[in-house]
């Protein structure tokens, strides 16, 4: 790769660092996006668990039914388990892809990627067990992408750790870029249907939550940034210019859309959080 910059002109080295660049700040706005998302698990789930309450995970209002439920011991533990590893995902998982961190804190960036695999593959699991065992059963097409991508994070999951025990870290690293963008779903899937609704609102459109747009984003919310990242690793490499600059104006597009569905998610988890709503 060094070789390769070294032979192309400057325009062309320069609009693949600028593309490395523009990535960069798209998963600095997801992380910090991503703090409102581990806020609310932390206070709605982690923190009453530590207090020996989960019977408080019930005053949720985004719940569709009680993950609580009496005599009901096995439920309740994989309900904990999906919601608080979705916290950690949160919170650790963007240090996961970070070059920096990957270079200069080695020791680090394993027992993380340790942690992280751990983590999503108990969170496919016990989501497995929610939604096939406890139920109730997907009634529609649509249901069956939370279940499809847990077979993409399972799969991922495998790749990364494979390619990692190989020592072929380039492979390695897209695996884990794209492990890091399933197990990130749920997060996604609320930043794009805040947004939207934000969007659609300002515009004076009526939003029915039960419409084509957050029916085709249950599948969206994983298929999307797995089709950027795509498209991010070919401008990464080809010299075609027109090329690079087309992945360049769709960071720019990802930068400002994942801003935008931060901020709504973020002030709606404020007015959640203290009563508001």
């Amino acid at each position: 790769m060094a070789t390769l910059a070294a032979t192309q002109p400057i325009g062309r080295k320069g609009s693949r660092n600028w593309n490395s660049i523009a990535a960069g700040v798209w998963l600095a706005s997801a992380m910090l996006g991503q703090l409102a998302f581990f806020a609310y698990l932390a206070i709605f789930y982690a923190w009453p668990a530590l207090l020996s309450n989960p019977e408080a995970w019930n005053e949720n209002p985004l719940l569709n039914q009680p993950p609580v439920q009496p005599g009901a011991a096995i439920d309740t533990f994989a309900f904990g388990v999906h919601a608080i590893g979705a916290g950690i995902i949160a919170l650790l998982g963007g240090l996961q892809i970070v070059p920096q961190v990957r270079k200069h804190f080695t020791t680090f960036h394993r027992w993380n990627g340790r942690l992280f695999v751990t983590t999503v593959v108990a969170l496919s699991l016990s989501g497995y067990y929610i939604v096939w065992v406890r139920g109730p059963l997907p009634d529609e097409f649509s249901e069956l992408g939370t279940s499809f991508n847990g077979l993409l994070i399972l799969g991922f999951s495998w790749m990364a750790v494979r390619a990692a025990m190989a020592r072929k870290f380039v492979i390695h690293e897209r695996w884990a870029i794209r492990l890091f963008l399933v197990s990130n779903a749920q997060w996604f899937l609320r930043i794009g249907g805040f947004g939207y609704f934000a969007v659609m609102q300002a515009l004076g459109y009526e939003v029915a939550f039960d419409g084509w747009f957050f029916k085709t984003w249950i599948w969206g919310c994983f298929i999307v940034p797995l089709i950027i990242a795509e498209i991010h690793f070919r401008a990464r490499n080809t010299q075609n210019i027109a090329a690079r600059r087309a992945a360049m104006g769709m960071w720019v597009t990802c930068i400002m859309l994942t801003l935008l569905g931060s901020a709504v998610f973020s002030m709606f988890m404020v007015q959640l959080l203290t009563g508001n709503l």
